[in-house]
């Protein structure tokens, strides 16, 4: 693992803010996404007062989780990046990056194979990862949900209140 970190580590430094700091390293199978419930998505949309919000939603409700079978996750005090890997375990193809606003819940197990994560985003949507076998699962979790912050356990984002209907 040691080298495999090294390697992401050397991924991700370019590419840091200034100031922004790599806070741990996983990598992961992923496990599947249960895609966002489209009625909940649309009313949460129809319910956004955009006089309120400037004229636009909440552009963390429409980031989607990048997926590749196994992936390696890099976690700073406010994105975590995400690398396909390839056969050997060595980075491939670099997925993209979430904000961690864009995350509305974190929730933790243990499956037969090992550690899972399960990360519930502003969308709706719910995305399984299960830690491969020697990564420092309790470490990473720990540290991703220090700076997410705990959520009420919940399997979907809150809606916005919505709008009443003008009176005549």
């Amino acid at each position: 693992m040691a080298k495999d970190a090294e390697q992401i580590r050397e991924l991700v430094t370019p590419i840091l803010q200034p100031g922004e700091e790599l806070v741990a390293i996983a990598r992961v199978n992923y496990n599947g996404t249960i895609a966002p419930n489209t009625l909940s998505v649309d009313a949460a949309i129809a319910g956004i007062d955009l006089d309120q919000t400037g004229g636009r939603p909440d552009p963390d409700s429409v980031i989607a989780f990048p997926s590749a079978n196994q992936m390696a996750l890099a976690l700073t005090g406010g994105r975590l990046f995400c690398w396909s890997l390839g056969f050997s375990g060595k980075p491939k193809q670099f997925l993209g990056e979430i904000p961690l606003t864009a995350i509305a819940e974190l929730h933790t197990g243990e499956i037969s194979f090992g550690a899972i994560l399960r990360v519930v985003m502003k969308s709706g949507a719910v995305v399984d990862l299960e830690y491969m076998k020697g990564e420092p699962a309790e470490a990473f979790t720990s540290s991703i949900m220090d700076l997410v912050g705990s959520l009420p356990p919940s399997a979907a984002p809150a809606l916005p209140a919505p709008i009443p209907p003008e009176l005549p």
